[in-house]
């Protein structure tokens, strides 16, 4: 009886849904459909036994947890079923027909430019999932946005990444323009907890800073805020708003330049046994009512201070003359050794007769 052998090769190809696509793809991140398209080469693949989501981790240069997030992501659109069991074992399966979306629109309208608002509520509010995949395939500039903070962050956005970015624009209404520059400007100082993000954004709002402009003028002020404090070994990651006060005090009213209060942190640290800027605004007061307004400024008040100090003191009284002055009066010893010895030996001669 004869057998049939049946070889199974690799395939060259495989299907991608059209609606995919057309549908899904435009508005997700770009980690999110690297995800789904391995998986489902995988998926397509009759010679493939299993795998393990630590193996497509690695095959992907991810994390496990952006694995998950993003596998989650599109279980939540249906564009497939994944069901993590235990660490190593999951469930996955691929809808072959286009979900059904719902076609109602989100109940917290999107404008292209956010309008100013005269009450922020307390908290912010709570996006679900379909909400904010709605919202991305509604607005391609929320789904911009997104992929923007996903390459400053250097990570795949969780579904709380995308909550709080996304409330960043719809509960405390700043800019697009402004979110992306509010990340970008986090990241560059080594920030990219979300919270941390959330927390300058609200920073920024009672501030008044609302664009690109005015955010980039306070970084700038912020970063003398804390060049001052550290001079002082002050190194705390938050700026209180007691020590705001007296910076803005002494850098906008008394229009003083940094080199001026950088050599008061200098004296500070010098003559206080505990700094603070109590004692570094004793000396700025003193400074900013004598006129003080640069570093030459400075070194003329030590010398017209120092010559001050001399007229008070009084001239040097002379040191009085001794009444024996061969107590303190010392000749110098130059003698000739050779002529010493010859002297000597002529007083013996004479002494002794030659004897």
């Amino acid at each position: 009886m004869a057998y049939v052998k049946f070889i199974s090769n690799t395939p060259t190809s495989f299907s991608v849904p059209y609606w995919f696509a057309m549908d899904y793809m435009p508005q997700a991140l770009g980690g999110y459909v690297k995800v789904y398209l391995y998986m489902l080469a995988i998926y397509q693949n009759p010679a493939q036994e299993g795998i393990q989501l630590e193996d497509i981790a690695k095959d992907l240069d991810m994390l496990h947890s952006e694995l998950i997030t993003a596998l989650e992501y599109w279980n939540t659109t249906g564009v497939l079923t994944f069901k993590l069991l235990t660490e190593d074992e999951f469930e996955l399966s691929f809808s072959e027909t286009k979900p059904e979306i719902e076609t109602k629109s989100p109940e917290i309208p999107i404008a292209a430019t956010a309008a100013p608002r005269t009450f922020i509520q307390q908290t912010r509010p709570h996006y679900s999932a379909d909400e904010l995949s709605l919202y991305c395939q509604e607005h391609a500039s929320i789904s911009n946005l997104f992929t923007i903070c996903e390459k400053y962050l250097g990570r795949l956005l969780s579904a709380t990444d995308q909550q709080v970015l996304y409330g960043l624009y719809d509960w405390l209404n700043l800019p697009l323009d402004l979110i992306e520059y509010l990340v970008e400007y986090c990241t560059s100082n080594n920030h990219t907890h979300i919270r941390y993000i959330e927390k300058v954004a609200l920073g920024w709002v009672d501030q008044g800073i609302t664009t690109v402009e005015s955010a980039k003028a306070q970084a700038a002020v912020t970063k003398k805020y804390r060049t001052i404090l550290k001079a002082l070994g002050m190194t705390g990651e938050t700026i209180t708003k007691h020590q705001r006060k007296l910076l803005d005090k002494w850098l906008t009213d008394y229009a003083f330049d940094l080199s001026v209060i950088l050599e008061a942190c200098n004296r500070t640290v010098t003559y206080s046994s505990s700094p603070s800027l109590n004692y570094l605004g004793s000396i700025l007061d003193k400074w900013h009512d004598k006129g003080i307004k640069t570093v030459e400024d400075i070194e003329r008040l030590d010398k017209n201070h120092t010559k001050e100090k001399e007229q008070q003191a009084g001239p040097v009284a002379p040191k009085a003359k001794s009444k024996n002055p061969h107590f303190t009066t010392t000749y110098s010893h130059n003698w000739d050794l050779a002529e010493l010895e010859k002297r000597e030996r002529e007083y013996i001669e004479k002494m002794y007769g030659g004897n």
